[in-house]
């Protein structure tokens, strides 16, 4: 028996429960903001990885996003969080703050914003109340050929700045259009 030190722990390739595949053990063991690779040749079931991904998300806590590659050459997984244990609920942890990238100039993010209000206020004015989980997500769908993360930094603007102008109403994870205005 050996006392590991945190940086050797750290280091060890760690199993899942049970038989674990190496692309299991590889994605268990991403850090926060490394990426994954995944050839044809090492994937041999017969659904995507993203089945598996989903799986470790919910059993694991931890966030991910995933994605094939154009030609069908293979399938990329990147690590981009935790989800945070509450006492009563899970809850994912807000992603810091993007830098705006060079590939997305300043007219591009402003346009982009400016579809999500309309896009989420028209949500907002045909549901009444919904969940901001939901909201993301049918964001992140509608705007599918934008970057993810920079829909969901935007989206979390979006709603912070009608949230103080009174617009919306932000409890319990819900927001709502209020009928009076104090």
């Amino acid at each position: 028996m050996k006392k590991l030190t945190s940086e050797e722990y750290n280091q060890l390739p760690i199993r899942g429960k049970g038989r674990s595949s190496h692309v299991f053990n590889s994605i268990v063991n991403l850090q926060i903001g490394e990426a994954l690779l995944i050839e044809k040749s090492d994937w041999k079931r017969k659904a995507s990885p993203s089945t598996l991904v989903r799986y470790i998300e919910k059993n694991h806590d931890m966030r991910f996003t995933c994605g094939s590659i154009a030609g069908g050459n293979g399938w990329a997984v990147r690590r981009i969080g935790e989800i945070k244990k509450d006492a009563t609920q899970k809850e994912i942890q807000a992603p810091a703050p993007l830098q705006i990238s060079n590939s997305t100039s300043d007219a591009d993010r402003l346009q982009l914003k400016s579809d999500l209000v309309v896009f989420y206020l028209g949500r907002m004015a045909f549901h009444k109340i919904e969940r901001i989980e939901d909201s993301i997500k049918a964001c992140v769908g509608h705007f599918w050929k934008s970057d993810s993360t920079i829909v969901k930094e935007l989206f979390h603007e979006i709603i912070k700045s009608l949230e103080e102008q009174g617009h919306i109403v932000i409890e319990n994870g819900k927001t709502y259009i209020p009928l009076r205005r104090n």
